[in-house]
């Protein structure tokens, strides 16, 4: 039963789209600073400074983590996001089997961000918050042993849920291997390990799934406010043909794959629609026009991602 004493929940959900995720960082540190203008602080606020919750898919679970487990500023983590494009989208392998680009520069990427930022300063920390009142933070993934549901890489036990036992590089590395892109993870104990893809086949706006972990894990409280971070609005998504995509993945993956480029937007309206009726609470911000054609992995383009978010 809802305590109407206690304060509202206030959480941001972080869409994938490969490098395009910056948007959502330029997005976020504009509104950081309006914020700061707002609440009269004397600084810029950190989002796990603000935020309750935390849920982001693909690139946007890797922002995710930076911003909320690795408590980096909006500033450091535009840095450091634009450097891990680089390194992981410049080199493209010569066979193109199980993924374009190398996961192995993907995981050395996400380890030097945990590294530098995290408390331990260890490339391995697992992913775990045991800080008192740590912004909850969670990513979406799939389990390839059944795509019906996503699974959530969580920073907090939940109460059926205790938080998955692996690293923060893990974690983003799991909720970051896009199919064609990256080869999947396996995560787990020798022998019994379990393979993970991105969790943007079907979760790449993960707003509803933020709502239902809003309500199992914080049962007393209500919404004061939801952030949907977008990456665009596409007119389609750069993707393989369908026959090229079934040389790498099974009928059912291939199909899910080709639903990612309205998921999104389908999901935006239906929370609209939902929301009319309690205004200044769900707010979703999302370039309208000019990304449509800057695929996933083009890091030479994040200056045209950042400047059309800007206009």
């Amino acid at each position: 039963m809802e305590n109407p004493g206690t304060p509202g929940l206030r959480l941001l959900s972080l869409d994938g789209g490969g490098i395009r995720g910056l948007s959502m960082l330029i997005i976020l540190r504009d509104l950081m600073w309006k914020l700061k203008g707002v609440e009269d602080l004397p600084e810029v606020p950190r989002p796990c400074d603000y935020f309750d919750l935390i849920g982001g898919t693909s690139t946007g679970g890797l922002i995710a983590l930076m911003l909320g487990r690795l408590q980096m500023s909006v500033e450091d983590a535009v840095k450091a996001y634009g450097e891990l494009s680089k390194e992981v989208f410049s080199d493209v392998k010569s066979k193109g089997h199980d993924g374009r680009f190398k996961a192995s520069k993907l995981e050395k990427a996400i380890k030097q961000i945990v590294g530098g930022h995290s408390a331990s300063q260890d490339p391995d920390e697992g992913i775990k918050d045991t800080r008192e009142n740590a912004c909850k933070i969670f990513v979406c993934t799939m389990n390839t042993a059944n795509m019906s549901l996503p699974v959530l890489f969580r920073t907090y036990d939940a109460p059926d849920h205790p938080a998955m036992d692996c690293t923060i590089w893990q974690a983003g590395r799991a909720t970051s291997a896009a199919p064609t892109f990256f080869k999947r993870i396996q995560i787990g104990p020798s022998g019994i390990e379990e393979a993970f893809l991105d969790g943007g086949i079907g979760q790449n706006n993960p707003t509803a799934t933020l709502l239902r972990e809003a309500e199992v894990v914080f049962p007393d409280r209500h919404i004061a406010v939801i952030i949907s971070l977008g990456t665009g609005q596409p007119h389609t998504i750069n993707i393989p043909k369908p026959s090229g995509l079934q040389r790498l993945f099974p009928l059912d993956v291939v199909e899910a794959i080709k639903g990612i480029a309205t998921d999104c937007e389908k999901e935006h309206q239906s929370f609209a629609h939902y929301f009319n009726s309690v205004p200044h609470v769900y707010f979703r911000f999302n370039v309208e026009r000019g990304m449509q054609d800057i695929q996933l992995n083009r890091w030479e383009k994040l200056g045209d991602v950042a400047a059309n978010t800007r206009q």
